[in-house]
């Protein structure tokens, strides 16, 4: 018999230890944007991924996959940079050729350090999980828990 209808939600255990350590990143991301105005640290990234790729480790064995998606959730306050120059080009003044062509720059720009942005706080957390899959191999229990029977 064929399931009918929408599968369940469940997050894999990748999905999870990427949240957890992404989500963790975050305010420390937004308030480091807000109090510098113009600066992006990545280092919160960084430590999200160094706690997700421990926590991945240590429970599954693996740390496959978890710091890109770590580093993507993380970096997501770097998209505060998009708002900031998009308010700053809706002051243009001039022409409708030229404002036009200005909200067409922007955008294109916009979208090109949005994929910096993101790319970037990907290689961070990936970075940031290689190490913590390193910290969580180098001392103690070695590969994931016994299976419950």
């Amino acid at each position: 018999m064929s399931r009918t209808g929408p599968l369940p939600l469940e997050l894999s255990d990748t999905w999870t230890y990427a949240l957890l350590g992404g989500l963790a990143s975050v305010p420390f991301t937004v308030v480091g944007y807000a109090q510098s105005g113009s600066e992006l640290s990545l280092a919160p990234v960084f430590f999200g991924g160094i706690l997700a790729g421990y926590l991945a480790r240590r429970r599954t064995g693996t740390r496959a996959g978890v710091g890109a998606r770590a580093g993507l959730v993380g970096g997501l306050p770097g998209l505060w940079i998009l708002v900031d120059l998009l308010a700053a080009t809706s002051a243009l003044a001039g022409p409708p050729w030229f404002m036009a062509a200005g909200g067409l720059l922007a955008l294109s720009a916009a979208a090109a350090i949005a994929l910096f942005v993101l790319g970037l706080s990907a290689l961070c957390g990936a970075v940031g999980a290689r190490v913590g899959g390193w910290l969580a191999g180098s001392g103690g229990r070695r590969g994931p828990p016994a299976p419950d029977t």
